[in-house]
């Protein structure tokens, strides 16, 4: 009785080594042909023209992103609940900022013992002062 098992690692073998003279000949046009293989890369996406003013910081913002999770406010378009990264990548981008640890800074908002909603709180107030005058 014949063992397949050599045909079969000779056939891996064959196919890793295919793959790898694939991979150098994709590098080697990439090097020859840079113009071309630089524009199938995916474009960068447009930045925002606003900015985050002083003295707010992406902390503010993850206050605001926190509280509009917790109450539901965004959906996808198939309905379902959008999550926190999705809300955090969407300010981030409005904004031009970066937050850090966006998960580690939804709990500090939470847990907050002192001061819990200063910044929604200079909303709040921001707008019942803009509807009295």
């Amino acid at each position: 009785m014949h063992d397949p098992r050599p045909a079969a690692l000779v056939a891996l073998w064959e196919g890793a080594v295919s793959h790898l003279e694939f991979e150098m000949r994709m590098i080697h046009l990439r090097i020859e042909h840079s113009a071309v293989m630089n524009r199938l890369r995916e474009p960068e996406k447009p930045r925002s023209a606003l900015y985050l003013a002083e003295p707010f910081t992406p902390t503010d913002l993850m206050e605001l992103i926190t509280a509009l999770h917790t109450a539901g406010v965004g959906r996808r378009i198939d309905g379902t609940r959008a999550n926190v990264e999705q809300l955090v990548e969407l300010f981030s981008w409005m904004f031009n900022v970066r937050i850090n640890n966006p998960i580690q800074c939804r709990r500090g908002v939470i847990n907050r013992k002192l001061r819990l909603t200063r910044f929604l709180d200079l909303l709040r107030n921001s707008l019942i002062e803009e509807s009295q005058r």
